[in-house]
């Protein structure tokens, strides 16, 4: 049975670690809600899932591997966290986030009201044409989507094309504002996004997810063929040019030949 104890430390490793993708009580986010979790799962099962689902999944466990599909295949990234700091979360879920076991009010989408403003804002700071106000790198640098308004995209991480459409607004505004995955969270580490950045960027993706189908790649091959034919004709004419002025002889012709004329 669950204790509360060390309450202090769980409620921060949730915060600063579980957050990002599950409630106590105001429903599913990224992953589910974990409220009264702690009666439907052992300990025994929970300290080993949290701190490696992967393992936990790979092993074969059918109520891991259940989880997995039904949250879109999405896995949990392992937390280098100890038995006892897992515990501690655990007792902190228990209570009820603080809450003293009771419901939380499910919370408004953080969409509603957004604009057209809002979207091409965070194209702006997706594609990095506006920084971000704490100085974070922009998300081109990592991600792609499919939008033929950005021309250059990076390969590093996952395509968030359909992001909005897998976790929705709450999920994908969780993984932005506090980001569960490493490198992503060490990049933003110093460098947190403001609430209407995360808006801005959260409903720019939900656009790209809602017109993903009606995109089509932006074709550069004819660009390219012809700015390369005129470097290929520049760099051809200088060759030519270099070629008639080039040196012809070992010597100065024209001072070799000035004995033979004094003589003659």
């Amino acid at each position: 049975m669950f204790t509360i104890g060390q309450a202090d430390e769980g409620e921060q490793l949730f915060k600063t670690t579980c957050a990002a993708c599950h409630t106590i009580g105001k429903g599913r986010l990224v992953g589910p809600d974990l409220s009264g979790i702690t009666q439907k799962k052992s300990k025994e099962w929970l300290v080993p899932f949290i701190k490696s689902s992967t393992t936990v999944i790979k092993s074969g466990d059918a109520d891991a591997v259940a989880i997995f599909k039904e949250y879109n295949s999405i896995m949990m990234p392992d937390i280098a966290y100890s038995e006892a700091q897992i515990v501690n979360i655990l007792n902190y879920i228990s209570s009820g986030g603080g809450n003293g076991g009771e419901a939380q009010t499910v919370v408004a989408d953080i969409l509603s009201g957004t604009t057209s403003e809002n979207v091409k804002v965070g194209l702006w700071l997706f594609s990095g044409k506006q920084p971000f106000t704490n100085g974070g790198p922009a998300c081109v640098a990592c991600h792609k989507v499919k939008d033929e308004r950005i021309f250059s995209s990076g390969t590093l991480a996952k395509d968030l094309t359909e992001s909005y459409e897998i976790l929705g607004s709450a999920g994908v505004a969780a993984v932005i504002k506090s980001p569960p995955f490493p490198v992503m969270n060490a990049a933003f580490t110093n460098h947190g996004l403001t609430e209407e950045e995360v808006i801005d960027l959260t409903a720019y993706l939900k656009t790209v997810s809602k017109e993903r189908y009606y995109q089509r790649p932006t074709d550069f091959s004819t660009t390219f063929a012809f700015f390369g034919f005129v470097v290929f004709a520049m760099i051809f004419m200088s060759t030519v040019l270099l070629y008639f002025k080039r040196k012809k002889f070992p010597v100065n012709r024209e001072i070799l030949d000035r004995p033979s004329k004094v003589i003659n």
